[in-house]
């Protein structure tokens, strides 16, 4: 299955550790997991956590509009910087898309 995760809340949200773990476990099944933040999402780049989650085979795409708005890290090796046109193609080619705001 291929599952993305769009994080719209910042880093002291409860959703990010709930997208941690739906993406660790989804990866543990064998799906294929993107997360795609914007908005406060963004901010989760400073989480060492939820850029860890690249390590174990989840994509991280994060809206560069918002990224440069919300002045979160940039360069953040493995992150793709996309836009909401990146968020379009997810929403319409995966299996399951799963909003968290």
């Amino acid at each position: 299955m291929r599952l993305a995760l769009v994080l719209h809340t910042g880093p002291d949200s409860l959703n990010t550790g709930t997208v941690i773990n739906l993406a660790r476990a989804a990866r543990e099944r064998g799906d294929e997991v993107t997360v795609f933040i914007m908005t406060a999402g963004v901010l989760n780049l400073a989480r060492e956590d939820f850029t860890s989650l690249i390590q174990g085979g989840t994509q991280i795409t994060v809206c560069e509009h918002n990224r440069g708005q919300f002045k979160a890290p940039e360069g953040v090796a493995g992150v793709n910087y996309g836009s909401q046109y990146d968020l379009a193609g997810y929403t319409h080619d995966f299996d399951r898309v799963v909003s968290f705001s």
